[in-house]
């Protein structure tokens, strides 16, 4: 109530000071009266194409006056002001323009009412420093011809001045003092002869006067279903499975870098979306790999997003992620799916199987197994030397052995006479059975299932890995917290494009990326041909998760449509269809655990255990042959044949 008081003291002040001023609608009554004529029918107009079919009732309508107003102008705005049920803003752009972030909420309307040609730049500059500007919002804009004017021409100018600030809901209030009667003027930015060009004609919608509408033609579509083959300029960079390379280069078009695309999901849904408005698609691209280069704080831009920024196509593809400052310079459509953004390293090693007859149990299990296998022998022996009268070698050797085979279960020939000797034995052949069938048991799992070292599955592991780390840039930021593992990672992280991250993580095995799940199980089956080479954290790992858009240039006016298309298209299940067909011959993670034939790798640790006994057994036969030869050679020379000379005394004659 205290507002309005204001505003009703304002715009006395208003009328005062257009009193004293030398204006010629003031100088009878009659001019007064036809100026509340006008400021009727101007109501009129702007209720009706105000309204776009649906309550607006709370709309921002914001008015732009001179401070120095007409009576005509302080009419309008005093008769609309009590007229319609809007949020009515007045500004004056002669007078610069408080800070109002504090009021971020869209307008709906703009009223421009000129008294000189020359304001409507003016006017526009002021409203588009606020944060309510809104370029898809109606522009209505009023203006008093004059006597050397055309009414046509002044409104193509207007129109084609409202199309420079992006303003293409236009219609343009003429009045003219000779025929005292309002004209609404518009126009179609698509049409048979026009793309959203400069606008070179105008039809008239309506006659005001004596509050009296008589409409002479419907108000066409801005933005027509059918928009009748003009060009849908899309500008794609190469990210699979969203964009796969182009086919072939196109030389018919006005585009030098314009090419053919067939497959990819983004591909196919504005190759939809060009098939549902009827505009041709044209797709260009650049011979740089991943370009879509980056956006600074002041609007410039490098890459696909400086085409974008220039206007120079109308949407960038190729898995686009919105962050703060793309959305503050671009519009994002809504997301019609969701990735992941995770780490993916090399995937682990199959184990070696040199020692899969050993790791079977472990070690405290085989030390069990050995130690019950010597006492058991040495018992057994104990027994049965003493069962035989003690007629029997003392070395337990024979009865270690018979114990063995019977661990193996194999036979052994034991002949027990005492109770105690067959009950130990009863014992000894239960636990024997019992090993047998688990070592069997693990053995077979453990031949035709592989095995696999220690996967690096959470950042605490890629920490203690040491392994080189990177990824594209703009990731990088991710990493800047005050987290001790963050520190580490963004201290140590490696910028590159994702492609060659991934192709060193998958075949030199000497990376882990940054990179979006889908991608990367893309990418690992076309480089692996099905078989896995890398693996990506599971996702209760990820480091976030992102929805997938295509991004707009700022103010793009099809982007409504393009929304709604895209919906209906995510309703359908295309979008899942198109994954579907890309990932048909993927590796699951679970095909690992899949039965393996047994091949000679399983058993390398058996044909290495009787290699190495055959070779043990060589060497001692060998050392056992130079043994004895040694052996001979000394007792040859400890015997000697000993012969004895007898003294021959010869007789002596005398």
């Amino acid at each position: 109530m205290f507002s309005k008081t204001i505003l009703q003291y304002l715009l006395f002040a208003l009328i005062v000071s257009a009193a004293l001023s030398e204006n010629s609608l003031l100088t009878t009554t009659g001019n007064s009266e036809q100026a509340a004529k006008t400021a009727e029918c101007v109501l009129k107009l702007s209720a009706k194409y105000f309204v776009e079919k649906k309550a607006l009732s709370g709309s921002i309508v914001i008015i732009n006056i001179n401070s120095y107003a007409s009576t005509t102008q302080v009419l309008l705005l005093k008769t609309i002001h009590g007229g319609i049920k809007y949020s009515v803003m007045v500004k004056d752009s002669f007078y610069h323009h408080a800070n109002a972030s504090h009021f971020p909420e869209k307008a709906k309307n703009y009223m421009l009412i000129l008294e000189e040609k020359s304001e409507l730049t003016r006017n526009i500059l002021q409203l588009n420093k606020l944060p309510t500007w809104n370029p898809l919002a109606k522009a209505i804009v009023f203006y008093q011809l004059n006597k050397t004017e055309d009414a046509e021409e002044t409104a193509i100018e207007f129109i084609n001045e409202l199309r420079y600030y992006k303003l293409y809901k236009s219609i343009i209030f003429i009045y003219s003092s000779e025929e005292e009667e309002v004209i609404s003027y518009t126009w179609s930015p698509y049409s048979d002869t026009n793309c959203g060009g400069k606008c070179d004609s105008v039809y008239i919608l309506d006659k005001c006067k004596e509050n009296v509408i008589r409409e002479l033609s419907t108000q066409k579509e801005m933005f027509p279903s059918d928009m009748k083959g003009c060009p849908l300029v899309t500008y794609a960079v190469v990210s699979e499975p969203y964009v796969l390379p182009p086919e072939r280069k196109l030389t018919s078009t006005s585009f030098n870098d314009s090419y053919v695309f067939q497959k990819g999901g983004e591909i196919n849904l504005v190759r939809i979306i060009s098939q549902f408005t009827n505009m041709s698609l044209i797709i260009r691209t650049s011979d740089i790999a991943e370009n879509w280069g980056s956006v600074y704080w002041n609007g410039t831009a490098t890459g696909a997003y400086n085409i974008l920024i220039q206007e120079s196509t109308d949407l960038v593809i190729g898995n686009i992620e919105v962050t703060r400052t793309i959305r503050k310079w671009f519009n994002p459509t809504v997301s019609y799916t969701q990735d992941e953004m995770t780490w993916c390293v090399p995937r682990a090693r199959q184990a070696s199987t040199w020692n899969n007859l050993v790791i079977i149990f472990q070690w405290s299990t085989w030390v069990a197994t050995f130690g019950s296998l010597v006492i058991m022998g040495l018992v057994f022996h104990y027994l049965y030397y003493r069962e035989n009268s003690k007629k029997v070698t003392k070395w337990p050797t024979n009865s270690l052995l018979m114990t063995f085979s019977m661990l193996l279960g194999w036979g052994a020939t034991f002949e027990p006479r005492s109770a105690t000797f067959r009950i130990l034995i009863f014992g000894w052949l239960c636990f024997s059975v019992n090993m047998g069938i688990s070592y069997e048991s693990f053995l077979r799992s453990f031949l035709m299932h592989p095995r696999f070292e220690k996967q690096i599955s959470t950042e605490t592991d890629l920490i203690q890995s040491r392994i080189p780390l990177g990824g594209r840039e703009i990731y990088r930021s991710y990493f800047e917290t005050n987290n001790a593992s963050s520190f580490y990672l963004y201290r140590k992280y490696n910028s590159t494009t994702f492609a060659e991250g991934i192709k060193r993580a998958a075949q030199d095995r000497n990376f882990a990326v940054v990179s979006s799940r889908r991608q990367a199980v893309y990418q690992d089956q076309k480089l692996g041909r099905g078989k896995p080479l890398i693996y990506c954290f599971p996702e209760s790992d990820n480091l976030y998760k992102y929805g997938v858009v295509l991004l707009a240039r700022k103010w793009f006016p099809m982007l409504e449509r393009f929304n709604n298309i895209i919906r209906s298209v995510s309703e359908n299940g295309l979008i899942d269809k198109w994954n579907q067909e890309l990932f048909i011959h993927t590796v699951s993670g679970e095909e690992t655990n899949e039965i393996e034939p047994l091949s000679i790798q399983h058993l390398l640790g058996a044909f290495m255990f009787i290699g190495f006994m055959y070779t043990a057994s060589i060497v001692v036969f060998i050392l056992e042959l130079c043994y004895g030869t040694i052996e001979k050679t000394r007792s040859r020379k400890s015997w000697q044949p000993v012969y004895r000379r007898k003294k021959i005394r010869l007789p002596i004659n005398l």
